[in-house]
């Protein structure tokens, strides 16, 4: 729903899209697309990256407790504190992000960041041991 928003809020990206799906499969409307399709459709994948970004499933992941004391960040996080990712603002972040607000599809087309939690920047599903079992469904539906 997230992407459907954004690209009706954004025609012009909605016609980029749109001519991708043109290029690569015709007009015939008939044929659908399927999973192996995907590699062949960059900005379609740049769509859902960037939907993932602004709009990420839960805006916290699950919450981690700190099983000794550790510096995270410059900040002393004391043993048995609880911490909590908070995924949205991550999506926002300026000193991440080139213009963070806007829906730029684009910013993903010669990047490697993906939502498989490569890159810290980009971590909808989590990262890591508790990354979310479901991811493989998500990405492909």
């Amino acid at each position: 729903e997230w992407a459907m928003t954004e690209l009706l809020r954004n025609p012009e990206k909605m016609g980029k899209l749109q001519n991708e799906v043109n290029d690569v499969f015709g007009n015939d409307r008939s044929k659908s697309i399927q999973e192996s399709d995907i590699s062949k459709l960059p900005y379609l994948q740049g769509v859902v990256k960037e939907t993932l970004r602004l709009h990420p499933p839960a805006p916290f992941l699950l919450p981690r407790k700190v099983e000794k004391d550790i510096d995270l960040v410059g900040y002393h996080v004391p043993k048995n504190s609880t911490i909590w990712v908070n995924v949205w603002s991550m999506g926002r972040d300026p000193s991440n992000w080139s213009n963070p607000e806007v829906f730029m599809p684009e910013r993903f087309l010669d990047s490697e960041i993906d939502v498989k939690s490569r890159h810290s920047e980009l971590i909808p599903f989590g990262a890591g041991r508790r990354i979310c079992p479901g991811l493989p469904l998500a990405y492909r539906m």
